[in-house]
């Protein structure tokens, strides 16, 4: 499809596909790789560019626009102009047409001055054969131009040469001013006579070409370049031309010329020859036979005459009634029914329709021995039985076949050649009507013929025999085609051939008789109603959903159903001959309504959550290990040491002055710490992004831009190897405590291994004393409580082994493990992934070309199931048992499943809706009754 006006398809495939289409359908060469200097360019890209800057004829109406459009290709500035204008021929020949359809919705110009000429110009929107002449083809070679007369010029569309055009102009110029007369040799000044030579000098014409040859530049530099004659000749003497010339002293004869000797033809050298020559002797002595007396027309008949066409042929030999002229036009009509079934049409044809049906009737000369008569009278109840009307129709023809008596049985009798050969030309017979009516035409214009039907009433009627199939088939196909165009009338002849083949064991019989009914009267105004249907062939119905397999057949049977329910006299009849029918199918009904669903996975995620304010960092206090080695250097080495494994680089982030000094100093109090200012340079020196900075206001800030405190300590090297003690110094101990105040805060302790950190909180926030040996203590009964950050165990431990042995579970195994946790308790950690909740969704058969709205077997369930439920709200009291309504009675023990179609199958949700509203409705209906009936019971 192609796109809408004004917009490019973005994808390359698609596009190059669109403009194949297009080349293909306006005939004109299309090359998906146009190449540049030999390499090959993207059209799509090329035609983004073009259409960015305004299209061809904007590109083409400013000097030096299409070399921009080189650069963008990768070429290079040598020869630029050469490959600029194969880029813009590229563009010409492939998608300059494309562009005035697909994006500016106009007509282009013929491809005789668009794509057959060069790509020199633009303005080629606004290009009509009218306005632009394109440029003519001159050969330079040929003199034959140069001859013609200026009038035959006129009227001839012979290009004319520039020296034709001058010489014409000055004769027009002449014969206006009258200065010279006819024949005058000075009329031209370009023609004149020659000079006449001397008595002693020999003629010799002027050999020189009448016009210059225009050499070009790419011409073969082998071929030598030679100037006209008269530029050699610089001597007077030497010129033929001149009268002083001696011809006599400068003659030379020509070469001679070699004679060429032919034998003369005699017996010995040649006597095929002279065979000949005598034989043609002799029948000339013979006298001539009289001449044909078709001879003087033949000049006045058509040449080629090969008669009428195949169809015609096919026409008249089916109506000439010769056996093996209509041997000869089934045989081929079979053939053109088929292949050409979308061109070959009644309507084009007269009597074609009439012929066929008058030889496919001749079925009964087989079966019955009679040969039925077509007429076109008036209706005459009087005619005889093997009459057909064919101008009204035969309003008694079922009756009449059924009093006819087949003159064939069905006990494996030897047929006759005869019998085989005739049997086989009505079998073609209606296979070619079967197909013709394939076409929609056809079908339309055969449903018009009175004949045609009273034709697939005999043919349906006949009795059921192997030898018979074939062609019952055909029939049974052709009448599928066209029982649209029929209303559905109980007494239709039709209709009542049709139904007992519901019984039938053929499955195509039984398949083309149920889309034959289900097709009545679709195209027709007047009601639909199934009526007069045997209880048996309903029942066999009712066993054909049952099928897991044939689809075709489960389809058919549903569509029957829901014409069957639809009616009200059917569901009376089905429900007071045997109410288990429809009770027994519903299970069924339901099951089908996820009918081959394809199931999609859809996954549902939960609200976001906001995201949480990190904490602010706070300079991390160095471990005594880590101090002894920072103390082994000197300042200013020692200040940068603390500053890189306490501080890190962050250029949107800022620290004060005064904070990173008192860090400092306070860490460094004993040991000769630096001055404030050689500190703060020190700070700029260790970090790149580092700068001193003073913020204007109220009250001046002086702060350090570009670094951050680490939440992770980190050594020397910048490897993780210290773990934070996270014990909540200040925890409050109750709910009422808990306010503005109450802050969490933790210890700011960093150990170097696990279990260092394990003894501090033992020794330093639980107090628990060692023994001698440096055990600690386990014999007291002190309670104690956990308080390591986000520990959520309330419960106090009396045992000092019990804590420990809680508290180890706490501590995490490396350091990595360990800046993990720092990093989520701080709101920076990884972001957990939004929980989500799958749920599988039933998508069952749409239609495509009804803006996918449901079809096949799972709607045809639900529209069988509405029916039902709508008979029973309505019509269904009458069938209530032991006070319960037909309705609950029907869809009592399916509301759950149907509650689950509802939820799950996205096609069917509004259909099944509709259903489970009906039933509902059906329920309320019947409480309410019950409900005034018991309050009439107690004021009784």
């Amino acid at each position: 499809m192609p796109p809408p006006l004004g917009t490019i398809l973005e994808d390359e495939d698609e596009f190059l596909k669109d403009v194949a289409a297009f080349h293909e359908k306006r005939g004109t060469s299309f090359d998906r790789e146009g190449r540049v200097s030999g390499r090959p360019v993207s059209l799509h890209k090329l035609y983004k560019l073009v259409m960015d800057r305004g299209g061809y004829d904007a590109l083409s109406a400013e000097r030096m626009q299409w070399r921009t459009l080189v650069k963008e290709f990768g070429f290079g500035k040598a020869h630029e102009a050469v490959m600029t204008f194969q880029l813009k021929s590229v563009y010409y020949k492939n998608l300059a047409a494309y562009e005035i359809v697909t994006y500016w919705g106009e007509e282009p110009p013929p491809r005789e001055i668009l794509e057959d000429i060069s790509a020199k110009g633009g303005d080629l929107r606004s290009r009509t054969l009218q306005n632009f002449l394109p440029p003519a083809s001159r050969d330079v070679g040929n003199d034959s131009t140069m001859v013609e007369s200026t009038d035959q010029a006129e009227h001839t569309d012979e290009p004319i040469t520039p020296k034709r055009e001058r010489l014409d102009s000055e004769k027009q110029e002449m014969e206006k001013n009258g200065s010279e007369e006819p024949g005058s040799a000075s009329r031209y000044s370009t023609r004149q006579l020659r000079q006449d030579p001397k008595r002693t000098q020999i003629f010799q014409p002027d050999t020189a070409p009448t016009r210059a040859r225009n050499v070009r530049a790419t011409d073969s530099p082998s071929t030598p370049i030679v100037a006209p004659s008269q530029a050699l000749h610089m001597n007077g003497t030497d010129d033929p031309r001149n009268p002083s010339f001696d011809w006599f002293e400068n003659y030379k004869p020509k070469d001679s010329i070699p004679l060429t000797l032919r034998p003369h033809i005699t017996p010995g050298n040649n006597p095929t020859e002279f065979a000949n020559r005598k034989n043609q002797a002799r029948a000339q002595a013979h006298p001539a036979p009289p001449p044909d007396i078709h001879l003087p027309l033949r000049p006045f008949l058509q040449h080629q005459m090969s008669g009428p066409n195949i169809y015609l042929r096919c026409l008249y030999g089916l109506r000439s009634g010769i056996e093996e002229e209509q041997k000869f036009a089934l045989h081929h009509l079979v053939k053109v029914s088929y292949e050409r079934g979308d061109k070959y049409k009644f309507e084009g044809f007269p009597f074609l329709a009439e012929s066929l049906l008058e030889k496919a009737l001749e079925i009964t000369e087989l079966v019955y021995g009679i040969k039925f008569e077509i007429s076109y009278d008036e209706v005459d109840n009087n005619a005889p039985i093997n009459t057909l009307n064919a101008a009204f129709g035969t309003h008694n023809l079922l009756e009449n076949m059924r009093l006819l008596a087949p003159v064939i049985n069905n006990d494996g009798e030897v047929e006759s050649a005869k019998f085989s050969e005739k049997l086989e030309r009505l079998k073609e017979t209606a296979l070619v009507l079967r197909n013709m009516v394939i076409l929609e035409e056809n079908a339309i214009f055969l449903s018009k013929f009175p004949l045609f039907k009273d034709y697939l009433v005999v043919a349906v009627s006949l009795p059921d025999q192997p030898r018979l199939a074939e062609f019952r088939q055909s029939v049974l196909e052709t009448a599928e085609q066209v029982t649209s165009y029929w209303p559905l009338k109980a007494e239709d002849p039709l209709y009542c051939a049709l139904i007992p083949h519901l019984e039938s064991t053929d499955r195509g019989a039984l398949l083309s008789s149920l889309r034959a009914i289900n097709r009545m009267g679709i195209m027709t105004p007047e009601p639909h109603h199934i009526r007069n249907v045997p209880l048996s062939s309903i029942e066999r119905l009712l066993s054909l959903i049952l099928l897991e397999s044939d689809n075709d057949l489960l389809e058919a049977a549903l569509t029957f159903l829901y014409e069957l329910t639809a009616t009200y006299e059917n569901n009376v009849e089905l429900l007071s001959g045997g109410n288990h029918l429809l009770s027994s199918i519903i299970p069924r009904l339901v099951q089908l309504l996820s009918f081959q669903a394809v199931s999609v996975v859809e996954k549902i995620l939960a609200a976001p959550v906001p995201d949480k304010i990190p904490i602010p960092a706070q300079v991390p206090t160095v471990p005594a290990e880590l101090y002894q080695e920072m103390l082994n250097y000197r300042e200013p080495e020692r200040s940068s040491k603390w500053l890189q494994c306490c501080f890190e680089e962050s250029p949107s982030d800022d620290i004060t002055q005064i904070q990173i000094w008192q860090a400092y100093q306070s860490t460094f109090l004993g040991n000769t710490p630096l001055a404030a200012a050689d500190f703060i340079k020190n700070v700029s020196s260790t970090f790149a992004t580092a700068q001193a900075q003073v913020i204007n206001g109220p009250q001046p800030r002086f702060i350090i831009k570009g670094i951050r405190p680490r939440r992770v300590l980190v050594g020397f090297q910048r490897q993780l190897q210290y773990f934070k003690c996270l014990w909540e110094v200040t925890r409050p101990e109750s709910a009422e405590a808990v306010g503005h105040h109450g802050a969490k805060k933790t210890c700011d302790q960093w150990k170097v291994s696990r279990e260092n950190l394990w003894h501090h909180i033992l020794t330093d926030h639980l107090k628990i004393s060692r023994t001698p040996d440096g055990r600690f203590d386990n014999s007291g009964s002190v309670p104690r409580k956990c308080r390591w950050t986000s520990c959520s165990r309330d419960e106090t431990f009396t045992k000092a082994s019990d804590i420990g042995s809680h508290i180890r579970v706490h501590i995490p195994k490396s350091p990595e493990d360990m800046a993990e946790v720092i990093l989520e308790l701080a709101n920076l950690g990884k972001k957990p992934e939004r929980p989500g909740t799958q749920h599988a969704y039933q998508y069952t058969a749409m239609d495509a070309s009804q803006q996918n709205s449901p079809c096949g077997i799972a709607w045809l369930s639900v529209m069988v199931l509405r029916n039902l439920a709508r008979f029973a709200n309505k019509q269904g009291k009458p069938f209530e048992r032991d006070g319960v309504p037909l309705i609950n009675q029907l869809f009592g023990g399916h509301m759950y499943a149907l509650f689950n179609v509802v939820g799950v199958n996205r096609t069917l949700r509004e259909w099944v809706g509709d259903l489970v509203f009906l039933i509902e409705q059906g329920e309320r209906e019947h409480n309410k009754g019950l409900k005034r009936e018991r309050e009439f019971d107690e004021d009784d």
